[in-house]
């Protein structure tokens, strides 16, 4: 369902703007302990909900086509966020002597983690250089086999799922099928895992659980989401200890685009007078739209943000509330912001007072054309064309809807008759 900032959101709009909030239309909840990844679309609103914490590794399957894809195609995420599982590269470690890994110092090793500044780098390609295109870190790319085989062991440990592995990806076939090695550190519990790309078309990972040793198919498909709230790694500067911590967050769509206006509330900026520009990261929305004080959540009302969805449409996004806890909830106001929609809403169109008893003024900047009154059946009940009062008190008591025909364009509102 595509949002639009109707005549009852400007209402609202200006009726709160002390509070300098624009009405809340949608929402997401991540559920308790912020545990599950929503996939959102802006013009559909929720696309999935899924748990974020059974899975351990995410292997792309998406296909190498251009330069800057390479390192995409190649990625080995880990779910650091969500569960908290590290990784760690054995450099000195030799892959033919498997059974014999020397996993000595271990502790001091770095860990790796996923960028939240794009998808294509990952835990397991940390280090990787577009100037060095065919050294992938877990694997080296073989121009003439167009093979990726594999140079490094990885381990990885997570503690609440009490395991403690070595990986090898053996061989990335032809950018088809991945071949990968998983062992416990003793040898035992051997998985031989292949999976080919091709089963995953349109997706962009498919998803491994070290614990039950399970393929996960659990993303929908790409064309159908623009944004993803979930829990992931990044440095997070604190009085209390910069570091990296896990945090719930949004992250876009490789596709997506993201400007965030800062330094003007929601019912102040518009897209004829932002002056954000694109923020190439997937967290250009990212967490720090909310702050916790120890007891509750505080949002930055003052970061508006403008965001160029797959289709190319355009819209604002500002945060309103978040509730963790249980809930895991992000409120919002969302709608596609059009430069006739934005020119309205910056005109303060109004609609008022509503309910009502029949008798309602609309008021407008911008030139109004006609103005019709519909009942919940689509018949027309009332027509006008211009502006100001409104005298329906003949009709029976209900919900109508309001069409307001201007010169920028064609705007709904629902009004309740009592």
């Amino acid at each position: 369902m595509k949002k639009l900032f109707t005549l009852a959101f400007v209402l609202a709009a200006f009726g709160f703007q002390a509070k300098a909030q624009c009405p809340a239309n949608d929402s997401t909840q991540m559920g308790s302990g912020t545990g599950n990844d929503v996939f959102y679309s802006l013009e559909n609103g929720t696309v999935t909900t899924i748990s974020n914490t059974n899975w351990h590794m995410a292997f792309s399957v998406q296909e190498f086509t251009t330069p800057q894809t390479a390192a995409l195609s190649a990625a080995v995420r880990v779910n650091s966020g969500g569960n908290g599982t590290i990784v760690k590269r054995l450099d000195n470690a030799n892959p033919a002597n498997w059974r014999a890994i020397d996993t000595t110092g271990l502790s001091a090793m770095p860990q790796l983690l996923d960028s939240d500044s794009t998808w294509n780098l990952s835990a397991f390609t940390s280090g990787y250089k577009v100037s060095s295109p065919f050294d992938f870190k877990w694997g080296t790319y073989d121009q003439n086999t167009h093979h990726i085989t594999g140079t490094k062991v990885y381990v990885i440990q997570n503690t609440a799922a009490g395991f403690y592995k070595k990986v090898f990806v053996s061989k990335l076939h032809y950018d088809t099928v991945w071949n990968v090695i998983i062992s416990n550190i003793d040898n035992s519990d051997s998985v031989y895992l292949t999976i080919n790309k091709r089963d995953y078309t349109g997706k962009m990972f498919v998803y491994y659980n070290a614990s039950t040793n399970q393929v996960l198919d659990r993303e929908p498909a790409m064309s159908s989401w623009d944004l993803l709230w979930t829990k992931y790694v990044t440095w997070v500067t604190s009085p209390q200890g910069s570091g990296y911590y896990p945090v719930a967050g949004v992250l876009s769509h490789p596709k997506v685009k993201v400007e965030q206006n800062n330094g003007k509330t929601c019912n102040m900026v518009w897209l004829h007078t932002k002056t954000s520009v694109v923020d190439p990261r997937i967290s250009a929305i990212g967490h720090d739209w909310k702050t916790f004080t120890g007891t509750a959540y505080v949002i930055t009302d003052t970061f508006v943000y403008f965001v160029r969805a797959q289709d190319s449409a355009m819209y604002k996004l500002t945060f309103l509330s978040y509730a963790g806890g249980p809930l895991g909830k992000s409120v919002f106001n969302v709608y596609e912001a059009t430069l006739g929609i934005d020119k309205i809403n910056a005109a303060k169109l109004r609609i008022f007072p509503n309910p009502n008893s029949g008798v309602f003024s609309v008021e407008s900047e911008v030139p109004v054309q006609h103005i019709s009154i519909v009942d919940m059946q689509g018949k027309t009940v009332y027509s006008s064309d211009t502006a100001g009062k409104m005298d329906v008190s003949g009709l029976a008591d209900g919900i109508y809807i309001v069409k307001v025909h201007t010169t920028a364009g064609v705007y709904h509102q629902q009004i309740i008759k009592e």
